[in-house]
């Protein structure tokens, strides 16, 4: 084994007592030809070493991995609160109009089942949400789980004579104008 095994074995063993989950398999193609040497000590530090408790956020992103939930819904449930309550806490904490709670509710739930991008939300929403959950629910709001499988391609006729017709004036002839943005569109959407 040659001194830079012996370092990533020693920087692999202090991440680990540190809490840390190591990619073994990063430190293994880290260690080019000496490979074999590096599995041979990992694996048996590995098994004399005891086992560490995993982090909530672990079992949290173990959990929704498991039932296909985003982890941010599967950390609510976990947690025995309603969406309501989540929101009603950002209302709250953030002083925003009552009124505008269905909004909020809204930006909200899509953010929790992984329609909204974490990247442009505020930090003031992700300081609230650490606080309700007591946990880092910004690095959980970016797990989404797996996209299902492709469906099978579907082929359609195009619509002839008075369906297509039909069909053409039934199409609306222009978008509807956005609504004004205003400070909760601004907490949501800032960054993305």
């Amino acid at each position: 084994m040659n001194e830079g095994t012996a370092l990533l074995f020693d920087e692999f063993a202090t991440r680990y007592r540190g809490g840390e989950g190591p990619d073994v398999l990063e430190y293994l193609e880290r260690a080019g030809d000496d490979r074999e040497a590096l599995a041979a000590l990992l694996d048996r530090y590995l098994q004399a070493v005891p086992t560490r408790e995993p982090s909530e956020e672990e079992v949290v992103l173990m959990q929704a991995r498991l039932e296909s939930e985003p982890a941010l819904l599967v950390l609510r449930r976990r947690r025995t609160l309603t969406r309501e309550a989540v929101v009603s806490a950002l209302m709250t904490a953030l002083g925003l109009d009552p009124a505008k709670s269905d909004k909020v509710g809204g930006y909200y739930h899509d953010l929790e089942v992984g329609n909204l991008d974490p990247k442009g939300v505020d930090r003031s929403i992700w300081d609230v949400l650490a606080d309700v959950f007591k946990a880092n629910a910004q690095g959980l709001a970016g797990v989404r789980p797996e996209p299902p499988a492709a469906p099978a391609v579907a082929y359609m006729r195009e619509p002839t004579g008075l369906q297509a017709k039909l069909e053409s004036a039934a199409a609306p002839s222009a978008a509807p104008e956005p609504a004004e943005s205003d400070e909760i569109d601004r907490l949501f959407t800032a960054g993305a």
